[in-house]
């Protein structure tokens, strides 16, 4: 079995000790070695060896690891980190009594910032010891998981994607549209095609070993993705206002931003969840069997009308560690030029497509509600009853 590494770039003695203690303390060592470098010459000529670097699942860095770099405020363990952060998919602690002087990258949910104490290497270790248990760090790091199943995926999709000349067919098609762009076109559809094929069969039904179809059920943060397309905005994208904080999501059909049809962005403001409601979601009652708690987040999510925070006029939008959630209320719809949108919202997350779709849908149905003219029910009644005399 392969004993993973986690590298530790620290020169203090001591610091090392309670690493190499709370490693060992928290089960750690079973399955992954700790990797001590005091100086930085070591730490990169041990990072240079693909052999060792593909082994590497965590790294935690002191700033500074000599007295010159804390003189200078300049720090050598800063390369080592941007250098990590944009080649390797591994999570980065950086450790450190000098975070003042280091604010990169603070944004970035795979930096950890931990100021030295005596807790700091438990609490770093603790932090390992989850990701570990729930075995997070095989999973995007350099032949993890993902890299296997993408790559097994883009494989079935090479050979079952494509039946007798389709290849050839989709190829001449682009020439003959496209010329002077064959090769970009080319490659950009083929690797849509890939990717859609991998996307589509994880979020597949599955054939459990009892021959059953088991509906794949997602996270609720599988719900949103931050974008990083280069649209300043496009359709789904949630933005919170600089002004109020308020929140608001773009409308507007992906066709016109696309195209730069339009004249105003089209919003629709989202509503914070209240007391009210979580007090609805946390209740701990029976409703048919069904804790009335779980109902009642489950018939919001799913946008059950007969919710009574859903209706016609709300969509629900959980909350999860990305987003704090809230009601996109329909009779709040607003629009708004593009440059004055840029210039004072700031984008949050986006839905993802089929979340995105859901919305847009109900907008429409709310805009379209027709309705008749009030009846006089009891007349109307009467010719019901009449038959039964």
């Amino acid at each position: 079995m392969t004993k993973y590494s986690i590298v530790l770039l620290e020169d203090d003695e001591k610091i090392i000790k309670s690493f190499q203690f709370a490693f060992e303390d928290m089960g750690l060592g079973n399955s992954h070695e700790l990797v001590v470098f005091r100086k930085s010459k070591e730490y990169s000529e041990y990072m240079d060896e693909w052999e060792n670097r593909k082994t590497v699942r965590a790294i935690i860095m002191d700033l500074s690891n000599n007295k010159q770099e804390t003189d200078a405020k300049s720090y050598k363990a800063a390369e080592f980190i941007h250098n990590e952060f944009t080649t390797n998919r591994i999570p980065i602690f950086v450790h450190s009594g000098n975070l003042e002087y280091f604010d990169d990258l603070a944004d970035k949910g795979t930096v950890y910032r931990m100021e030295k104490s005596d807790e700091s290497a438990n609490n770093i270790c603790a932090q390992l010891h989850l990701m570990v248990e729930s075995n997070f760090l095989n999973i995007f790091c350099y032949g993890g998981e993902l890299e296997t199943k993408i790559m097994e995926e883009i494989h079935s999709a090479f050979v079952e994607q494509f039946k007798g000349s389709e290849i050839d067919d989709i190829i001449k098609s682009i020439k003959a549209t496209n010329p002077e762009n064959l090769v970009e076109r080319t490659r950009e559809v083929f690797q849509r095609l890939a990717l859609r094929a991998v996307f589509e069969n994880l979020k597949a039904t599955k054939i459990s070993t009892a021959k059953t179809f088991e509906e794949v059920k997602v996270h609720a943060i599988e719900h949103y993705y931050r974008r990083t397309s280069a649209y300043s905005y496009w359709t789904g994208d949630i933005f919170e206002s600089k002004a109020t904080s308020e929140l608001v999501v773009v409308l507007t059909p992906r066709c016109n931003i696309g195209h730069g049809n339009l004249e105003e962005v089209l919003l629709g403001k989202i509503n914070l969840i209240e007391k009210r409601h979580l007090e609805s979601f946390l209740s701990k009652k029976n409703d048919g069997g069904e804790n009335k708690g779980r109902k009642a987040l489950r018939t919001s999510i799913t946008d059950d009308v007969t919710n009574g925070f859903i209706g016609e006029r709300f969509r629900f939008l959980t909350k999860t560690p990305q987003f704090k959630g809230g009601f996109v209320d329909y009779k709040t719809i607003f629009s708004m030029k593009p440059e004055n949108f840029i210039k004072n919202y700031t984008y949050k997350i986006s839905l993802i497509d089929e979340l995105t779709n859901d919305v847009v849908r109900k907008l429409s149905s709310y805009i379209l509600r027709g309705g008749i003219s009030e009846t006089e029910f009891d007349e109307a009644h009467y010719y019901f009853t009449e038959e039964t005399n």
